[in-house]
């Protein structure tokens, strides 16, 4: 197994150009198996301007806190108001600080306080950077993330971004700093679509210097699948572009997954029936997702 270095460590985007795919819960659910099973310290970013990321992990109050304290994404990729008019210089634009003054804990292993995982909030306020038509008005958000992201790499052994469904600045923000892509996809031929479009998209993309890694995940497959889902399952398996990107662990249909309005946390953490045979599966899928990473 190759040895992952510090300032090395993987960024994994967590994408796919078909919306309800179930990116946000694997994005929690699956790396916070993989954050307990092997013990790193991961970074999740909500990386969407519909912060569902947020919405599923935190309660209110705790976003309205960290909204109020700037300590969002938004804060991370817009450079605060200068405080006086010698500071404009690139470097002062550019500075984003320490990189946990942004975030907040979520869990920790017992005994081992440093093995944590995190979550820098999502911003609804983030979607202005999608209405800008000039490419030069969004060069400094652009490099402030990927400044961020640099620093995340130093202290972090994971980060994982959550990302929108759709071919917008943050979603080739995401792609340039990745470097694996996991793809999300449900046993219908419409997200097999959004994520041989986002493969097209990724051809066309020429800040993206770093070819990612790119890692297929079929979710949401039921214990008894229909003829139709049955088909599209084997036509990924068997395609020699998707096939061989295909994980061989699958996550499984389960309501322990669904994310309830009454709930801020991990599904499998609300201890309903299940919850335990579903952490188990998941953990498959975590296990095989970081050997992919070389952990």
């Amino acid at each position: 197994m190759a040895i992952v270095r510090r300032g090395q460590f993987p960024v994994v985007s967590v994408i796919n150009m078909k919306g309800g795919v179930g990116k946000t819960l694997i994005s929690a659910n699956v790396f916070r198996e993989l954050f307990r099973r092997k013990r790193k310290r991961v970074l999740l970013i909500d990386f969407d301007p519909q912060f569902n990321l947020s919405q599923l992990l935190l309660v209110r109050t705790d976003y309205d806190t960290l909204k109020t304290e700037r300590k969002t994404l938004l804060y991370v990729v817009e450079p605060p108001t200068p405080t006086s008019v010698f500071q404009v210089s690139a470097d002062d634009m550019l500075d984003v600080g320490n990189v946990d003054d942004f975030t907040r804990r979520l869990q920790y292993i017992v005994g081992e306080p440093n093995i944590e995982i995190r979550l820098l909030a999502g911003d609804f306020d983030l979607a202005k950077l999608n209405l800008r038509e000039r490419d030069k008005s969004l060069r400094i958000p652009r490099r402030r993330f990927a400044e961020f992201i640099r620093k995340a790499r130093e202290a972090y052994d994971l980060i994982v971004l959550d990302c929108n469904p759709s071919t917008s600045f943050l979603t080739r923000t995401a792609l340039e700093v990745s470097t694996h892509l996991l793809v999300p996809i449900r046993p219908d031929r419409y997200s097999v679509l959004g994520a041989t479009m986002l493969f097209d998209f990724m051809d066309y993309l020429p800040t993206v210097s770093t070819v990612a890694k790119k890692l297929l995940l079929l979710n949401g497959l039921p214990n008894l699948l229909s003829t139709p889902e049955a088909d599209i399952v084997s036509q990924v398996r068997a395609d020699t572009t998707l096939g061989p990107l295909t994980l061989v662990s699958v996550v499984p249909q389960s309501n322990v997954l669904k994310a309830r309005p009454d709930y801020a946390g991990f599904s499998v953490d609300r201890g309903v029936p299940y919850s335990q045979d579903i952490k188990s599966r998941l953990g498959l899928v975590a296990d095989e997702i970081a050997s992919n990473l070389g952990f």
